[in-house]
């Protein structure tokens, strides 16, 4: 405990020393302008010389000290765009702390870095039609049939490329709609993601669902409850679809799950229960909350919906066979959440499923559970296995 507080103590001296250095550095900056800029910037200089409240500040000063602030962090090697959209403005000129305004440069850096890739993407996939369509008209020439394929006398067709991946994926899950095997995201907490940022996440983590979903002979299908059709989720979903990249393979209805599924299969998974899962139950039908653990604050909001709601709840055993690194999170996106269960209902072991759960977050890996204290205490001394207690 002594060192938890003394880590917790220093790491809040070096983001306070962080935030003071990024105000010198932007004192500095202004300093080397000419003198006539800083007569006509004076706000600027009482500003940062007696360390006014953002607040205080109008909506056309904001904009001159956000501009700014991109041009410190970026000569400082900080992720910043190169722009920022006008939809951003104003999320921006209302945000009062600079860490949230730090958050919102690091999305949009994210968003242009996406963008310049989509668009290589677009231009290698432009060379290789012109390529092949050249290639094409050369095999025409030569009275060769016109294909991609180099077996030209084969009997068989090539079977490859992403539509054949997607009938694939899309088969196996239409096999489990039938037979009813679901799995339930509750995407009733669209207040709680205000920004369109955490929608964005939010989404990404559901269509990641399907990235690796052909390493499970039945994996269940995917059933979207609680959508709102003229929500965030529906708009960002839209808006993918108008860029030809999203993914289509799970259902949507704006029913709930109490509605859709017997109460009493259902298990609601929430990090703060207080119940842990022992095994995959095959019988019942997990709901997994939509909800992006940023935008919450670490709020019991799945547990609480369950309660309200009288149906059972389970947490993951986390932490009997993962020994977390000292500052890493907890919290577990969606889709490893789903890979877990798919590992658990295709039965793998326990520690074999939290392989899913990133390296970077995890210190140690155990193949057997390990006993809490009071577990040991108890009676562990007399199952033999004392000496793996918690550390």
């Amino acid at each position: 405990m002594m060192f938890q507080s003394l880590s917790s103590g220093i790491n809040l001296i070096v983001r306070r020393h962080a935030l003071s250095y990024h105000h010198r550095y932007l004192a500095d900056h202004i300093s080397s302008k000419s003198s006539s800029t800083t007569d006509t910037n004076e706000w600027l200089w009482e500003y940062l010389r007696h360390r006014q409240s953002y607040q205080s500040l109008n909506d056309e000063q904001k904009r001159q000290v956000i501009l700014l602030e991109i041009q410190t962090l970026r000569e400082s090697g900080e992720r910043v765009p190169d722009s920022i959209p006008d939809e951003y403005w104003s999320e921006l000129i209302s945000s009062p702390l600079l860490n949230n305004r730090k958050s919102t440069y690091n999305y949009l850096f994210v968003r242009e870095i996406s963008k310049r890739k989509r668009v290589a993407e677009k231009a290698a996939l432009q060379e290789r039609r012109m390529t092949s369509a050249t290639r094409h008209a050369d095999l025409a020439a030569a009275g060769l049939p016109v294909t991609n394929y180099p077996g030209y006398h084969s009997m068989f067709r090539q079977l490859t490329g992403g539509q054949t991946d997607r009938w694939i994926r899309d088969n196996k899950l239409m096999v489990q709609a039938r037979l009813g095997e679901h799995l339930l995201v509750d995407c009733g907490f669209e207040v709680e993601h205000a920004r369109s940022k955490y929608v964005s996440k939010l989404v990404d983590q559901i269509e990641f669902f399907f990235a690796n979903i052909q390493r499970y002979h039945s994996p269940s299908f995917v059933t979207l409850c609680n959508f709102a059709t003229d929500g965030q989720i529906q708009k960002e979903f839209a808006r993918r679809h108008s860029q030809n990249r999203a993914v289509s393979c799970f259902e949507t209805t704006e029913a709930s799950y109490l509605d859709l599924v017997d109460p009493q299969k259902l298990i609601y998974l929430s990090p703060h229960s207080q119940y842990e899962m022992s095994e995959y139950d095959h019988n019942a039908v997990y709901i997994i909350g939509a909800i992006v653990d940023g935008s919450v604050g670490g709020r019991p909001l799945t547990l609480a919906k369950a309660k309200r709601d009288n149906i059972k709840h389970q947490r993951l055993p986390l932490e009997r066979y993962l020994k977390f690194g000292g500052n890493a999170s907890r919290t577990l996106s969606l889709d490893k959440i789903y890979f877990i269960l798919m590992a658990l209902k295709h039965g793998q072991s326990w520690s074999e499923a939290f392989q899913a759960i990133p390296d970077r977050k995890v210190a140690e890996r155990f193949n057997q559970p390990r006993l809490g204290k009071n577990e040991s205490e108890r009676w562990g001394k007399y199952a033999g296995i004392r000496n793996r207690t918690d550390q």
